[in-house]
């Protein structure tokens, strides 16, 4: 699975600079889950900014909306902005709804679009929709079917390359490592970012045209960012951002983590939540400091001294336990091995462990873990069965 940026789309649209095929994808985002309910509020944002001295109905413009985006089909795509009267000021609109549109979008930030390929396999989704299958363990270079796009692995880092590339063009990519394995990847600034497993990471192939330096993350990365003080770099998760100034770090957001967590090895950062972005909001973190979000506090981070240790041990492909209960060992454990773990103990869930394993295999490790905490496990179907101690 891969993730498509629909706040792009939504914002062209606005624009009127949406593309077929453009409109169709906003056409079956808008008709999933609660999007109806998120672009009602934008359109509805968009009316009142602009005709406050005409009677508002929600339902009735966003019918409008579902007709004329449907007209597409018939290839009748000018008819989308047929209506002056809802779309005469959109650009208006676009200013005034800067924040909230991000807010709301980043509620369902992506829309997940299926992919013919394995679920082992790393991919990189480049800005067109094809999909490049790499091999990290071995070193190799891959072309993009048009040839303008080169990406090679090397010794376990990956870089690009864009031919033809126009002034003040973007390619966005996605890169998707699945769980069980890791990969570095080297940006068009130098700077260098480690994909834990299970992770994925959108990022341009340039930030030569951008006035900041972008990625979105899901799951876990580690950044060693290059210093540019011209151009800030900005690391966004579902639950906050992170700015950075020159630094060493490590971003923690697995999306069946319920906190977000940034740590900082060497230099300087702030952190900030997606609702309110700016340097006031910012808490800022020194080196050997750790930033979760709360949930329950909203806007506010809860900022701890840590040993960074731990944190990173992954990059060198150690697991580092410190007094962490057993329900999220397990997830580590599955996420580091590439195998899923069914615990039937539910008492085991809350029970803490602490202990470092290197070259170990997840049989080693969960004997270990068996000697200070009674449990059971066999494996059946390529899962791991764990049950009360002496039962099968």
């Amino acid at each position: 699975m891969t993730k498509l940026d629909i706040r792009r789309i939504i914002t062209r649209y606005i624009n009127q600079e949406a593309s077929q095929e453009e409109l169709a994808i906003l056409y079956e985002w808008v008709k999933k889950g609660n999007n109806k309910e998120v672009f009602k509020k934008l359109v509805q944002a968009d009316y009142l900014v602009n005709y406050e001295d005409r009677p508002w109905d929600t339902e009735v413009a966003f019918e409008q909306f579902l007709h004329t985006i449907k007209s597409k089909e018939n290839g009748k795509v000018k008819g989308l902005y047929s209506r002056p009267y809802l779309w005469k000021y959109a650009a208006i609109a676009v200013i005034f709804l800067g924040s909230s549109l991000y807010f709301l979008l980043n509620q369902q930030l992506f829309e997940k679009v299926p992919l013919n390929v394995g679920p082992d396999q790393i991919t990189l989704e480049l800005d067109n929709g094809e999909v490049l299958v790499l091999k990290p363990s071995s070193n190799n270079t891959v072309k993009s079917k048009n040839g303008t796009t080169e990406v090679s692995v090397i010794n376990g880092v990956l870089t690009q390359r864009d031919k033809g590339k126009t002034s003040g063009s973007t390619r966005k990519n996605t890169l998707s490592v699945p769980i069980g394995e890791r990969l570095s990847v080297t940006l068009d600034d130098g700077s260098v970012v480690m994909l834990n497993a299970g992770s994925t990471m959108t990022y341009p192939s340039s930030f030569e045209s951008a006035d900041r330096r972008e990625v979105l993350v899901t799951g876990e990365a580690y950044f060693e960012v290059a210093k540019n003080p011209n151009k800030p770099f900005i690391v966004r998760t579902s639950k906050m951002y992170t700015q950075v100034y020159g630094t060493v770090f490590n971003v923690s957001a697995y999306p069946e983590d319920e906190i977000n967590e940034v740590v900082l090895v060497e230099g300087s950062v702030g952190v900030g939540t997606l609702f309110r972005e700016s340097l006031e909001g910012e808490q800022m973190l020194k080196p050997s400091q750790k930033a979760s979000s709360n949930p329950r506090e909203g806007n506010e981070f809860l900022i701890e001294d840590v040993d960074v240790s731990p944190y990173i041990s992954w990059t060198k492909g150690i697991l580092v336990f410190e007094n962490e209960p057993m329900g999220k060992i397990i997830k580590r454990l599955e996420r580091h091995y590439g195998i899923q773990i069914d615990n039937r103990f539910e008492q085991l869930e809350e029970r803490r462990f602490t202990g470092m394993f290197d070259e170990e295999n997840i049989d080693r490790v969960l004997r270990t873990i068996q000697a200070h905490t009674q449990f059971s496990y066999y494996l059946k179907n390529e899962m791991i069965i764990i049950n009360e101690p002496h039962k099968q």
